[in-house]
């Protein structure tokens, strides 16, 4: 049993590392295919990258570029390129701990290359003629470094969904049915091929391995029905929880819903001792607190984490968990069918709680001075929820940020293929398998019983005769006894109801056994309570003479019983033993070949419980994933990897039961059914896009060679968030605005910057951008048509937040047609045109209604 175990661990580490080495070649063919990355320039790839992954690839490129790892530290952290002219310290403000790590990994490898560690890689090498002979020697080169991290990361990831499948299921095919549908659907699950830079492409490994590992303590908790305080499991919790914080902004909102799923009550189980789960929920809180306070310290004191979304839902955990002690503890203790609604009513007090909480120590930070109103990142987040919730345009960079393709809410049309082919097809196959056992069942019990033949019944009736004189020790004369003879008749009555099966009658005969201990375990309670009845009435003289009687009569009654079967053994022990080895040879067949049956009906008892709290989690922690990926299409992957990990249960016991053949014959066609159509064609669309990415990028391309050639190497840019971080990373410009429009000062900045889109006059516009020290102003032209096409055109916007301008036409689109003071046209092309700004020395004060032109 031992060795068949090991195998069996063997063949699933081997098909989990499978799923790992072919998901990061599939990615990296896919990504090249999209791309054709290893034929760019360098400049062409870099130009790949887009708003904050541009942004933070510059960082990666800052290190990597630097003579060794602490140099390239040392600029990070004092860094004035992308908030000119500000300093600003990368490693305290942004999710930067991915390029630190790679960018170590990078120096540590390039500075050992004699173990040709580096070669392990394969080289970009384009065929570009305008490249030097040198630039054919990459190897090792640091963008390709970067992606292959990602690719692994991605690879890891699906190791996980594989390991959860498997942990949820208990079944293999489960692992694999999830890891199948995450690859088949892969289009909806990640974008990894689009944004390798992306906070989540780093961040979901760590909070997928949070996650699977909490299921896992608790399917430890239910199995062992015990606990013990173990640092180690809370160091590792805290770790990954860090981790994740570290890497994505994001992640505290989906640890804040996991906390508060933890409040629902655990009593789902009766095996489950309260005291347990809440000495389990308090490490559990206690790892939240400590992942704060490690991601505060690594990040060099980053006040973001003390607005984490989860520090109040971790302090309202922990006083509920405690509020459930002591209720555990009172004398006497909450009666078990009381638990639940005890929990469900300070359920409310718990989210008051977390409310509470965090409202008042944000509250006490800010009296203090120890944080700011401005350091809180997550205000725009909170702006968003009301723009959504109630229609209401608070201000221009929630607004344009709402109109970002990946923070509109998900196409329902699109949602219900998703729901279509991953939850309504195996359901429905589910539904149809349990019909076909339901009419099975009632097709045998209305068919009339098939009367067994009388050779059976015979051998039956030996079996229990033999049953009963080995279990009692005694004779077949003894039978002829009364008691004896009434015991008998009643295993025979009880092999009559069985239709004369043996096997049937050991297991309604073994039930029965189970359920004489628990009437004699409710008598010693009683007992036990009318003991301590009577030793409040201070009787304890007689009770102890009554207990020295009862003991003294047991005692006798078991020595003459003893006695007793000792002669009878003596007499008759040859009999005895050859009908005891008759009945195991006749039955040894019968027992082997229930063996099989149960086990797995007895893993279908425990393991395999649905009311265990993994599984609660799970499809819990699925629920707030699909309300998240409804409101932000970014965060629809959340939904989709926990949905196809819930699919795997569908293979588990759980559902399929003793009727394997029946079911596993119909979910094959149903799962050929539902994955192969629609998944194939989403594999085609991602290795042949319909559209070119390489085609899109030659407008930008061709700006960025002309602001390489034609700017100086300090001037200072300002534009779009959505390229302006690419200017800076492939041009090394300094840059006034950048993508992270959640960081108040950049929020401000970037409105003043849209301002070229608005209607509002020339001299406001440039008092606001030379206050900002701009040089170079990038328009998009598509946005200065002076027309407005939808809502979320940026002249719309502008027009709503400024409704006394909309007599005047749009200023940037008088820009592009005429020639206007202090601003001179300098690029254009059919997406893009750079305006210079005159210094202030030269800045003619104009006023809108009196123009120099009509002076002169």
């Amino acid at each position: 049993m031992h060795q068949q175990k090991l195998l069996l661990m063997l063949g699933q580490s081997l098909i989990g590392t499978g799923f790992f080495f072919l998901y990061i070649q599939h990615v990296r063919s896919v990504f090249e295919t999209r791309t054709n990355i290893a034929h760019l320039t360098q400049l062409e790839r870099e130009s790949l990258f887009r708003g904050e992954d541009a942004l933070y690839y510059s960082f990666y490129k800052t290190l990597t570029e630097a003579p060794d790892f602490m140099s390239g530290i040392e600029r990070l952290q004092n860094l004035t390129d992308i908030e000119y002219p500000r300093n600003v310290n990368v490693i305290h403000r942004f999710h930067v701990l991915p390029e630190l790590i790679i960018g170590a990994l990078y120096h540590f490898l390039r500075s050992h290359q004699r173990l040709g560690l580096l070669s392990l890689f394969s080289c970009w090498r384009s065929d570009d003629i305008r490249l030097t002979l040198e630039y054919g020697n990459c190897e090792g080169q640091a963008m390709q470094f970067y992606t292959e991290c990602v690719w692994l990361l991605g690879g890891f990831t699906m190791l996980l969904i594989y390991m959860y499948g498997l942990l949820l299921s208990r079944n293999m095919f489960g692992g694999i049915y999830a890891v199948t549908s995450y690859i088949m659907f892969h289009s909806f699950a990640s974008k990894i091929y689009e944004s390798p830079a992306a906070r989540e492409n780093f961040a979901f490994p760590a909070i997928f391995m949070q996650m699977f590992y909490l299921c896992f303590c608790i399917n430890q908790l239910y199995e062992r029905k015990a606990h013990s305080l173990s640092i180690l499991t809370m160091v590792e919790m805290s770790f990954l929880t860090a981790l994740a914080l570290l890497c994505w902004q994001f992640s505290t909102v989906i640890f804040a819903s996991q906390i508060l799923i933890m409040m629902v009550p655990w009593i789902l189980n009766s095996t489950t001792q309260t005291r347990l789960v809440n000495v389990f929920i308090n490490e559990y809180a206690a790892t939240h607190l400590m992942a704060i306070w490690l991601a505060y310290s690594v990040s060099d004191g980053n006040k973001r984490y003390i607005f984490a979304w989860q520090l109040g839902p971790a302090i309202g955990l922990f006083f509920i968990s405690m509020i459930r002690f002591s209720k555990q503890q009172s004398s006497p203790p909450l009666p078990d069918e009381n638990n639940i609604g005890f929990s469900l009513k300070i359920l409310p007090m718990g989210f008051l709680i977390s409310i509470f909480s965090f409202c008042t120590i944000i509250d006490i930070f800010e009296a203090t001075g120890f944080v700011r109103s401005i350091e809180n990142t997550y205000i725009l987040y909170r702006d968003l929820v009301i723009h959504w919730l109630l229609q209401m345009k608070v201000n221009f960079v929630t607004t344009l940020t709402a109109c970002k393709p990946e923070y509109k809410r998900m196409d329902c049309f699109q949602l219900w293929d998703f729901v279509k082919t991953l939850v309504v097809k195996p359901y429905c196959m589910y539904g149809v398998v349990m019909l076909a056992k339901f009419f099975r069942k009632w097709r045998k019990s209305t068919e009339p019983p098939e009367e067994p033949k009388a050779d059976v019944i015979e051998r039956a009736k030996n079996y229990i005769l033999e049953d009963f004189l080995e279990e009692h020790h005694i004779s077949m004369t003894d039978i002829l006894n009364k008691k004896n003879e009434h015991i008998i008749l009643e295993f025979l009555d009880l092999l009559a109801k069985c239709g004369y099966d043996y096997e049937l009658y050991k297991k309604e005969k073994a039930k029965l056994k189970k359920e004489k201990p628990n009437d004699h375990l409710q008598f010693l309670n009683d007992i036990k309570k009318l003991k301590e009845q009577i030793q409040e009435n201070h009787k304890k003289s007689s009770e102890e003479k009554g207990r020295d009687e009862i003991h003294r009569e047991s005692t006798e009654e078991m020595v003459e019983q003893s006695e007793r079967k000792e002669k009878a053994a003596n007499e008759n022990g040859k009999k005895i033993s050859s009908t005891g080895t008759s009945k195991k040879a006749a039955t040894k067949l019968t027992s082997a070949s229930s063996q099989e049956t149960r086990a797995n009906d007895s893993d279908d008892e425990g393991v395999y419980d649905y009311r265990q709290f993994h599984y609660v989690y799970s499809f819990l922690q699925m629920a707030v994933f699909t309300v998240i990926g409804l409101s932000i299409r970014k965060l629809f992957f959340l939904c989709f990897t926990q949905g196809c990990v819930l699919t795997s249960t569908i293979c588990s016991l759980l559902l399929s039961g003793k009727q394997r053949n029946l079911f596993w014959s119909a979910y094959l066609y149903v799962f050929l059914a539902s994955v192969i159509h629609p998944g194939i064609v989403n594999i085609q669309d991602e290795y042949y896009p319909n559209k070119n990415v390489a085609n899109q990028n030659l407008q930008l391309d061709s700006m960025l060679e002309w602001i390489k050639m034609n700017t100086e190497k300090d001037a200072v840019f300002a534009g779009p968030v959505d390229i302006i971080g690419t200017v800076h990373l492939t041009t090394r410009r300094p840059i006034v605005n950048h993508a992270h429009l959640e960081i108040r000062q950049m929020s401000d900045r970037t409105e003043h910057v849209y301002s070229v889109f608005s209607r509002q006059q020339s001299s406001d516009i440039y008092n606001q951008c030379s206050q900002l020290k701009i040089q170079y102003l990038i328009l998009s032209t598509n946005d200065c048509t002076n027309e407005i096409n939808d809502e979320c055109d940026l002249l719309s916007i502008w027009d709503d937040m400024q409704p006394a301008y909309r007599k005047y036409p749009q200023f940037c689109s008088e820009l592009l047609n005429k020639n206007i003071p202090s601003f001179l046209k300098v690029f254009s092309n059919e997406k893009y045109a750079i305006v210079k700004m005159f210094s202030h020395s030269v800045q003619i004060n104009l006023k809108f209604n009196k123009m120099p032109e009509k002076d002169m």
